[in-house]
Protein backbone atom coordinates (compact mmCIF):
# COMPACT_ATOMS: atom_id res chain seq x y z
CA UNK A 1 0.00 0.00 0.00
CA UNK A 2 1.34 3.43 -0.90
CA UNK A 3 2.54 5.71 1.89
CA UNK A 4 0.87 8.82 0.49
CA UNK A 5 2.63 11.27 2.80
CA UNK A 6 6.12 9.99 1.98
CA UNK A 7 5.26 9.82 -1.72
CA UNK A 8 3.99 13.41 -1.76
CA UNK A 9 7.03 14.59 0.17
CA UNK A 10 9.40 12.88 -2.26
CA UNK A 11 7.51 14.18 -5.29
CA UNK A 12 7.62 17.80 -4.04
CA UNK A 13 11.36 17.51 -3.37
CA UNK A 14 11.92 16.24 -6.93
CA UNK A 15 9.68 18.98 -8.35
CA UNK A 16 11.56 21.69 -6.45
CA UNK A 17 15.05 20.33 -7.11
CA UNK A 18 14.42 19.16 -10.67
CA UNK A 19 16.44 16.06 -9.87
CA UNK A 20 15.81 12.67 -8.27
CA UNK A 21 19.38 12.54 -6.97
CA UNK A 22 19.18 15.96 -5.27
CA UNK A 23 15.79 15.11 -3.77
CA UNK A 24 17.21 11.85 -2.41
CA UNK A 25 20.14 13.73 -0.87
CA UNK A 26 17.80 16.21 0.84
CA UNK A 27 15.65 13.38 2.22
CA UNK A 28 18.71 11.30 3.22
CA UNK A 29 17.50 8.27 1.27
CA UNK A 30 18.67 6.51 -1.89
CA UNK A 31 17.67 7.68 -5.36
CA UNK A 32 15.88 4.38 -5.93
CA UNK A 33 13.64 5.04 -2.92
CA UNK A 34 12.63 8.44 -4.27
CA UNK A 35 12.03 6.97 -7.74
CA UNK A 36 9.85 4.26 -6.23
CA UNK A 37 7.80 6.80 -4.25
CA UNK A 38 7.13 8.95 -7.32
CA UNK A 39 6.30 5.96 -9.50
CA UNK A 40 3.88 4.69 -6.85
CA UNK A 41 2.27 8.08 -6.69
CA UNK A 42 1.80 8.24 -10.47
CA UNK A 43 0.31 4.75 -10.43
CA UNK A 44 -1.99 5.70 -7.55
CA UNK A 45 -3.23 8.81 -9.39
CA UNK A 46 -3.24 7.28 -12.87
CA UNK A 47 -1.42 10.28 -14.36
CA UNK A 48 2.13 11.19 -15.32
CA UNK A 49 3.54 13.81 -13.00
CA UNK A 50 7.06 14.14 -14.41
CA UNK A 51 8.71 13.92 -17.78
CA UNK A 52 12.09 12.23 -17.35
CA UNK A 53 15.02 12.64 -19.71
CA UNK A 54 18.68 11.73 -19.34
CA UNK A 55 19.52 15.34 -18.50
CA UNK A 56 16.58 16.72 -16.49
CA UNK A 57 13.20 16.17 -14.89
CA UNK A 58 10.29 18.41 -15.95
CA UNK A 59 6.83 18.67 -14.41
CA UNK A 60 3.84 17.91 -16.60
CA UNK A 61 0.92 20.33 -16.48
CA UNK A 62 -0.96 17.94 -14.20
CA UNK A 63 2.21 17.49 -12.16
CA UNK A 64 2.60 21.22 -11.62
CA UNK A 65 -0.98 21.52 -10.36
CA UNK A 66 -0.58 18.50 -8.11
CA UNK A 67 2.72 19.81 -6.72
CA UNK A 68 0.99 23.04 -5.68
CA UNK A 69 -1.69 21.05 -3.88
CA UNK A 70 0.89 18.84 -2.19
CA UNK A 71 2.75 21.88 -0.85
CA UNK A 72 -0.46 23.16 0.77
CA UNK A 73 -1.22 19.77 2.34
CA UNK A 74 2.32 19.34 3.65
CA UNK A 75 2.36 22.88 5.08
CA UNK A 76 -0.98 22.30 6.82
CA UNK A 77 0.32 19.05 8.27
CA UNK A 78 3.39 20.87 9.55
CA UNK A 79 1.07 23.42 11.17
CA UNK A 80 -1.01 20.70 12.84
CA UNK A 81 2.15 19.09 14.22
CA UNK A 82 3.36 22.47 15.45
CA UNK A 83 0.12 23.05 17.34
CA UNK A 84 0.30 19.62 18.93
CA UNK A 85 3.94 19.70 19.99
CA UNK A 86 4.81 23.34 20.66
CA UNK A 87 4.12 24.76 24.10
CA UNK A 88 3.40 28.45 24.60
CA UNK A 89 6.74 29.15 26.27
CA UNK A 90 8.51 27.82 23.19
CA UNK A 91 6.97 30.55 21.02
CA UNK A 92 9.85 32.99 20.75
CA UNK A 93 11.57 35.55 18.55
CA UNK A 94 10.59 38.98 17.25
CA UNK A 95 7.07 39.89 16.13
CA UNK A 96 7.17 42.97 13.90
CA UNK A 97 3.99 45.04 14.03
CA UNK A 98 3.11 48.29 12.27
CA UNK A 99 0.13 50.15 13.68
CA UNK A 100 -1.84 53.34 13.27
CA UNK A 101 -0.23 55.57 15.85
CA UNK A 102 -3.25 57.47 17.13
CA UNK A 103 -5.32 54.31 17.38
CA UNK A 104 -2.54 52.44 19.15
CA UNK A 105 -2.14 54.94 21.94
CA UNK A 106 -5.62 54.41 23.33
CA UNK A 107 -6.57 50.87 22.24
CA UNK A 108 -3.59 48.58 21.65
CA UNK A 109 -1.44 48.69 24.77
CA UNK A 110 -3.70 46.24 26.70
CA UNK A 111 -3.62 43.87 23.69
CA UNK A 112 0.18 43.97 23.56
CA UNK A 113 0.38 43.40 27.33
CA UNK A 114 -1.95 40.39 27.16
CA UNK A 115 0.04 38.85 24.31
CA UNK A 116 3.38 39.21 26.10
CA UNK A 117 1.90 37.82 29.32
CA UNK A 118 0.92 34.72 27.35
CA UNK A 119 4.10 34.53 25.26
CA UNK A 120 6.87 36.16 27.31
CA UNK A 121 9.62 34.97 24.97
CA UNK A 122 8.27 36.96 22.01
CA UNK A 123 9.72 40.44 21.61
CA UNK A 124 7.20 42.90 20.18
CA UNK A 125 8.77 45.31 17.71
CA UNK A 126 6.08 47.95 17.16
CA UNK A 127 6.28 50.80 14.66
CA UNK A 128 3.66 53.54 14.86
CA UNK A 129 2.82 55.56 11.79
CA UNK A 130 0.08 57.59 10.15
CA UNK A 131 1.45 57.08 6.64
CA UNK A 132 0.76 54.46 3.99
CA UNK A 133 2.90 51.41 4.47
CA UNK A 134 4.00 48.42 2.42
CA UNK A 135 3.83 45.51 4.82
CA UNK A 136 6.11 43.26 2.78
CA UNK A 137 8.76 45.82 1.88
CA UNK A 138 8.80 47.06 5.46
CA UNK A 139 9.45 43.56 6.80
CA UNK A 140 6.39 43.58 9.06
CA UNK A 141 4.57 40.43 10.18
CA UNK A 142 1.27 42.12 11.05
CA UNK A 143 -0.35 45.50 10.48
CA UNK A 144 -3.12 47.20 12.46
CA UNK A 145 -3.96 50.01 10.08
CA UNK A 146 -6.72 51.82 8.24
CA UNK A 147 -7.60 50.68 4.74
CA UNK A 148 -6.09 53.74 3.04
CA UNK A 149 -2.73 53.00 4.69
CA UNK A 150 -2.31 49.63 2.98
CA UNK A 151 0.01 49.63 -0.02
CA UNK A 152 0.87 45.94 -0.20
CA UNK A 153 -1.14 43.58 -2.34
CA UNK A 154 -2.09 39.96 -1.65
CA UNK A 155 -2.78 40.59 2.02
CA UNK A 156 -5.34 39.03 4.30
CA UNK A 157 -7.40 41.81 5.93
CA UNK A 158 -9.72 41.31 8.90
CA UNK A 159 -11.77 44.25 10.13
CA UNK A 160 -11.22 44.92 13.82
CA UNK A 161 -13.27 48.01 14.49
CA UNK A 162 -15.15 50.79 12.75
CA UNK A 163 -14.75 54.00 14.73
CA UNK A 164 -17.54 56.52 14.16
CA UNK A 165 -16.33 60.12 13.92
CA UNK A 166 -18.10 63.15 15.35
CA UNK A 167 -17.50 66.89 14.86
CA UNK A 168 -16.09 68.41 18.05
CA UNK A 169 -14.65 71.69 19.27
CA UNK A 170 -13.39 73.17 22.51
CA UNK A 171 -15.94 75.12 24.55
CA UNK A 172 -13.56 78.10 24.52
CA UNK A 173 -13.45 78.08 20.72
CA UNK A 174 -17.25 77.89 20.41
CA UNK A 175 -17.68 80.69 22.94
CA UNK A 176 -15.61 82.93 20.69
CA UNK A 177 -16.61 81.71 17.21
CA UNK A 178 -20.19 80.62 17.86
CA UNK A 179 -21.99 77.31 17.38
CA UNK A 180 -22.61 76.15 13.78
CA UNK A 181 -26.29 75.28 13.30
CA UNK A 182 -25.90 73.53 9.94
CA UNK A 183 -23.01 71.97 8.04
CA UNK A 184 -22.95 75.01 5.75
CA UNK A 185 -22.01 77.15 8.76
CA UNK A 186 -18.67 75.34 8.95
CA UNK A 187 -17.45 77.50 6.07
CA UNK A 188 -17.19 80.37 8.57
CA UNK A 189 -15.12 78.37 11.05
CA UNK A 190 -11.56 77.24 11.42
CA UNK A 191 -11.23 73.55 10.63
CA UNK A 192 -8.68 70.97 11.78
CA UNK A 193 -8.22 67.98 9.49
CA UNK A 194 -5.95 65.16 8.39
CA UNK A 195 -3.30 65.86 5.79
CA UNK A 196 -4.47 64.71 2.38
CA UNK A 197 -2.81 64.50 -1.00
CA UNK A 198 -5.50 66.85 -2.30
CA UNK A 199 -6.98 69.91 -0.70
CA UNK A 200 -9.51 71.20 0.26
CA UNK A 201 -11.39 68.76 2.49
CA UNK A 202 -14.90 67.47 1.86
CA UNK A 203 -17.13 66.42 4.75
CA UNK A 204 -20.45 64.74 3.98
CA UNK A 205 -23.39 65.03 6.38
CA UNK A 206 -26.83 63.47 6.64
CA UNK A 207 -29.71 64.99 8.62
CA UNK A 208 -31.03 62.66 11.34
CA UNK A 209 -34.38 64.46 11.38
CA UNK A 210 -34.93 63.48 7.76
CA UNK A 211 -34.18 59.86 8.56
CA UNK A 212 -30.94 60.14 6.67
CA UNK A 213 -28.51 58.23 8.84
CA UNK A 214 -26.83 56.47 5.95
CA UNK A 215 -25.82 56.95 2.36
CA UNK A 216 -29.31 55.95 1.21
CA UNK A 217 -30.81 59.39 1.71
CA UNK A 218 -29.94 62.94 0.71
CA UNK A 219 -26.48 64.20 1.54
CA UNK A 220 -24.97 67.59 2.22
CA UNK A 221 -21.34 67.90 1.13
CA UNK A 222 -19.27 70.71 2.55
CA UNK A 223 -15.94 71.58 1.00
CA UNK A 224 -13.61 73.19 3.50
CA UNK A 225 -10.16 74.75 3.32
CA UNK A 226 -8.75 73.53 6.62
CA UNK A 227 -6.81 76.08 8.64
CA UNK A 228 -4.68 73.34 10.23
CA UNK A 229 -3.82 69.92 8.82
CA UNK A 230 -1.64 67.24 10.39
CA UNK A 231 -1.15 63.55 9.77
CA UNK A 232 -1.80 62.56 13.39
CA UNK A 233 -5.17 62.22 15.05
CA UNK A 234 -3.49 62.71 18.40
CA UNK A 235 -2.29 66.15 17.34
CA UNK A 236 -5.66 66.91 15.76
CA UNK A 237 -7.21 66.22 19.15
CA UNK A 238 -4.64 68.38 20.94
CA UNK A 239 -5.20 71.21 18.48
CA UNK A 240 -8.95 70.96 19.06
CA UNK A 241 -8.44 71.06 22.83
CA UNK A 242 -6.28 74.13 22.22
CA UNK A 243 -9.28 75.96 20.69
CA UNK A 244 -7.74 75.98 17.21
CA UNK A 245 -10.97 74.95 15.46
CA UNK A 246 -13.42 72.14 14.70
CA UNK A 247 -12.31 68.58 13.94
CA UNK A 248 -13.79 65.20 13.04
CA UNK A 249 -12.46 62.69 15.57
CA UNK A 250 -13.38 59.10 16.51
CA UNK A 251 -15.97 59.06 19.27
CA UNK A 252 -13.92 56.59 21.31
CA UNK A 253 -10.98 58.95 21.18
CA UNK A 254 -12.84 61.94 22.63
CA UNK A 255 -15.45 60.26 24.86
CA UNK A 256 -13.64 61.23 28.09
CA UNK A 257 -13.29 64.86 26.98
CA UNK A 258 -16.95 65.03 25.98
CA UNK A 259 -18.01 63.75 29.40
CA UNK A 260 -15.67 66.23 31.10
CA UNK A 261 -16.93 69.10 28.94
CA UNK A 262 -13.49 70.09 27.65
CA UNK A 263 -14.76 69.19 24.16
CA UNK A 264 -18.26 69.69 22.82
CA UNK A 265 -19.95 67.70 20.08
CA UNK A 266 -21.58 69.98 17.53
CA UNK A 267 -24.16 69.48 14.78
CA UNK A 268 -25.89 66.82 16.87
CA UNK A 269 -28.81 66.63 14.41
CA UNK A 270 -26.43 65.44 11.68
CA UNK A 271 -24.31 62.36 11.16
CA UNK A 272 -21.00 62.30 9.28
CA UNK A 273 -21.22 59.88 6.36
CA UNK A 274 -17.67 59.81 5.04
CA UNK A 275 -15.36 60.09 8.02
CA UNK A 276 -15.52 56.79 9.88
CA UNK A 277 -12.15 55.20 10.67
CA UNK A 278 -12.10 51.48 9.83
CA UNK A 279 -9.13 49.70 11.40
CA UNK A 280 -8.14 46.28 10.07
CA UNK A 281 -5.67 43.57 10.96
CA UNK A 282 -3.59 42.75 7.88
CA UNK A 283 -0.92 40.14 7.27
CA UNK A 284 0.68 38.47 4.26
CA UNK A 285 -1.30 35.65 2.70
CA UNK A 286 0.74 32.54 3.35
CA UNK A 287 0.22 28.80 3.24
CA UNK A 288 1.90 28.52 6.64
CA UNK A 289 1.63 31.27 9.23
CA UNK A 290 4.21 30.98 12.05
CA UNK A 291 2.61 30.31 15.39
CA UNK A 292 3.73 33.57 17.01
CA UNK A 293 1.86 35.46 14.25
CA UNK A 294 -1.19 33.19 14.27
CA UNK A 295 -1.51 33.52 18.06
CA UNK A 296 -1.37 37.30 17.79
CA UNK A 297 -4.00 37.30 15.03
CA UNK A 298 -6.36 35.11 17.07
CA UNK A 299 -5.85 37.21 20.19
CA UNK A 300 -6.41 40.52 18.35
CA UNK A 301 -9.59 39.32 16.65
CA UNK A 302 -10.99 38.11 19.98
CA UNK A 303 -9.89 41.27 21.77
CA UNK A 304 -11.93 43.52 19.48
CA UNK A 305 -15.08 41.41 19.31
Amino acid sequence: MINLFQAMQAFVKVADAGSFAQAAEQLSVSTSVVTRHVSSLEKHLGIRLLQRTTRKVVLTEAGADYADGCRVVLAELEEVESRATTTSKEVAGDLRIVALGSFSLFRLTPLFAEYQAKFPHVNLRVTLTEKRVDLLEGGFDVGIVTEHMIRSESLVARRLINSHVVPVAAAAYLAEAGYPATPADLARHRVIAASLDASPQTWVFGNKRDGNGSNNGSEESITLDASFTVNSMIMQKQATLGAMGIALLPLEMVSDELRAGTLVQILGEYTVLNGDVAVSLVYPSREFVPRKIREFIDLAVGYFK
